[in-house]
């Protein structure tokens, strides 16, 4: 038993440090109620949570406005939230943990450990790597209207991957791509096993005390404390209750995690501690350090579009971006899902880490400008004027939207008619991948139905649509 008083010491040092770091935090994060209030009002945000970790402890959770704007319930640290993209990472570290125990590999053609992958052509059957699926290098552009709304199981969306054509040679451009994810969470459980779903609780969930973290919104539900996706009429700034997006399953293992402020604390400190929590090795060092290794460079759009020269020389890993801001070099992925969005990051060797959760479309953008002004507060660096751009970008982006749509059809030639009779349209249309489009006749418009999304002409052109719940 003589590692004990090492492993104690080392606990009371961490309690200590974490005691040490928490009020030198909240003093540096003084001003930021007060910018929080003009930023909610500025962008009508109904609810906004942030995390600070430092070292590898939490220290400052807390929410602003609402986690249900409807019934005025507040948002806190427990508040579960669907964290979308973020979920990614969640993936990778998995792949990596098989890559450890040799069932997998980084840089082979991934088919020679998983035969049954196929690919558009042999070219890519013949090189494909498990880093240009994680990477978004493989050429394939997203073609997300294969899983949207669909009931696809991840087994089959798998299956599909033959079906999609390349736009780009192999690893020349980053192209985001969902399905590869998806393709991965079927590689984890052909290889281990394990859904991907028990995968990840066990191997990473569990040793890391996410004990509220959850995959779907009907288990969410039940749960006493969770987000309510408000957001803002396209015309107005009236705030109405969005629908969740409950179509995650295939999808999974690229979006499909709910978690809290605390549960993804534990998860950022270990990614900050080279995989350690709480002094437990949890998730391998060097799998961390493969997903941080560039794998493919993106452009720097801010300072050739906008002049915002902060954030420089972007690129990206195995689902996380990296990038220097203002000379600090910052690891960062985003997440979204209708009225929920999330940015995690942190600074590797400042080890200070933040996460942002906004509640809302209209303000989806915050979770960018609220990280850097954060990261700004922590480092004692002046604040650049991100709230500022963004609501002027958020401004003219409604009027002009709003101004399109009232000109919506005024170039039609009135008069004229279609040159076929309405019925020449109807049938059913299958594409190996994305599916069956089914229009029909409804009276005097045609009916598009696709998955779960229905559209209906007014009578020509297109002009709206609904979900099928």
């Amino acid at each position: 038993m003589r590692w004990f008083p090492r492993l104690f010491l080392s606990a009371v040092a961490a309690v200590a440090m974490a005691q040490t770091a928490a009020p030198e935090v909240a003093a540096r994060l003084k001003p930021l109620d007060a910018y929080m209030a003009k930023v909610m009002k500025d962008f009508n945000s109904p609810g906004i949570g942030i995390a600070v970790v430092s070292g590898d402890q939490l220290v400052f959770a807390k929410g602003y406005g609402y986690r249900d704007y409807g019934k005025k319930l507040p948002f806190t640290p427990k508040t579960l939230f669907q964290i979308a993209s973020n979920s990614k990472l969640f993936t990778a570290v998995s792949a990596g943990m098989l890559v450890e125990e040799g069932k997998l590999s980084w840089d082979q053609p991934i088919k020679e450990s998983v035969p049954s992958i196929r690919f558009y052509d042999e070219n890519l059957n013949a090189r494909v790597t498990l880093r240009d699926m994680l990477a978004h290098r493989t050429g394939i552009t997203r073609h997300d209207t294969i899983w949207y709304k669909s009931p696809d199981p991840r087994a089959v969306l798998f299956q599909k991957l033959q079906y999609m054509e390349p736009k780009e040679p192999l690893r020349q451009l980053f192209l985001y791509n969902n399905m590869m994810y998806a393709a991965v969470g079927q590689v984890i459980e052909l290889k281990s096993g394990k859904t991907w779903e028990e995968f990840v609780r066990q191997r990473i969930f569990q040793p890391l005390e996410m004990n509220q973290s959850l995959y779907n919104v009907a288990d969410m539900v039940k749960q006493p404390d969770f987000g309510v996706g408000f957001t803002e009429r396209r015309d107005s700034f009236e705030l109405y209750q969005a629908p969740y997006y409950e179509d995650t399953a295939g999808m999974a293992p690229c979006g499909a995690i709910i978690s809290s402020l605390e549960d993804m604390s534990h998860w950022l400190a270990a990614l900050m501690n080279d995989g350690k929590y709480k002094g437990q090795q949890v998730l391998p060092a060097a799998v961390l350090r493969a997903t941080m290794e560039p794998a493919i460079g993106l452009s720097n759009p801010n300072p050739e579009s906008r002049g915002w020269w902060e954030l420089l020389n972007p690129a990206y890993g195995m689902a996380r971006e990296m990038a220097t801001y203002r000379g600090h070099m910052i690891t960062f992925h985003g997440g979204d899902l209708p009225g929920f969005h999330s940015q995690v990051s942190f600074m590797p060797k400042e080890k200070l880490g933040v996460i942002v959760f906004v509640l809302g479309n209209h303000d989806a953008m915050l979770y960018n400008p609220i990280s850097y002004n954060v990261y700004e507060y922590l480092l004692g660096l002046d604040q650049t004027p991100w709230p500022a751009r963004m609501l002027d970008i958020r401004l003219k982006g409604k009027k002009d939207g709003t101004a399109s749509r009232a000109k919506a059809g005024a170039d039609q030639v009135k008069g004229t008619h279609p040159s076929h009779p309405l019925d020449d349209f109807t049938g059913e249309f299958e594409h190996p991948a994305y599916g069956i489009l089914r229009i029909a006749k409804v009276g005097d418009q045609l009916q598009f139905d696709f998955h779960k999304i229905e559209v209906r002409t007014d009578p020509l052109p297109l002009r709206s649509f609904r979900h099928r719940r």
